[in-house]
């Protein structure tokens, strides 16, 4: 009866010997019976109920962009581990797992032309490092808070915002620039 047991957990995860790790696939999770996705592995493919893995799962791999509920019980209930990342050093037992909701990971940024690397919101928007074409964007020559004020204002204006509710400056080897730019419609 135990056989039977195994065949069914076979047919939606797969065992597999040591040797090196391939890049992990979409729709699936993969557990290791090592630290650093190392020694046995098993893939697990959609949500499984019961599952019987032979050791403790040491390490973990995921997709990018997705999380999965590894669950110490059958059935996921309670205590799961949310995985929405590679994990390198865990000592768990699973008894069931299941894909969670999707982490929207954001695109690396893109300098060229951009205002740089930005948080998007429905009613703001937040830039770390102020970008124009020609790199970042200046501040004020003197450092006024009055100056600086403007620049970030004019800055937001430009993408399409009624203004900075929030800003700083950051000087680098003497020049002054933008920083930390909360480009909203109100203002603050």
């Amino acid at each position: 009866m135990r056989n039977c047991g195994m065949l069914a957990v076979a047919a939606g995860a797969a065992l597999t010997l040591a040797g090196p790790a391939p890049a992990q696939v979409r729709g699936e999770v993969t557990l290791f019976s090592q630290p650093n996705q190392r020694g046995q592995t098993f893939v697990v493919r959609g949500s499984r109920n019961t599952l019987v893995i032979p050791w403790a799962v040491r390490s973990v791999r995921v997709a990018r962009g997705e999380a999965w509920d590894l669950c110490t019980r059958t059935n996921h209930r309670d205590p799961c581990h949310r995985v929405a990342q590679d994990m390198a050093n865990v000592n768990w037992r699973i008894a069931s797992v299941r894909p969670s909701q999707v982490v929207t990971l954001p695109e690396p940024p893109s300098f060229a032309g951009s205002a740089g690397p930005s948080l998007r919101g429905m009613s703001a928007e937040f830039f770390t490092t102020p970008m124009t074409t020609g790199g970042r964007m200046p501040s004020c020559a003197s450092g006024a808070a009055a100056c600086t004020r403007q620049s970030a204002d004019r800055f937001c204006r430009s993408h399409g915002w009624t203004a900075a509710s929030y800003h700083r400056q950051e000087t680098v080897r003497g020049t002054n620039f933008l920083a930390d730019v909360l480009c909203t419609r109100t203002g603050g």
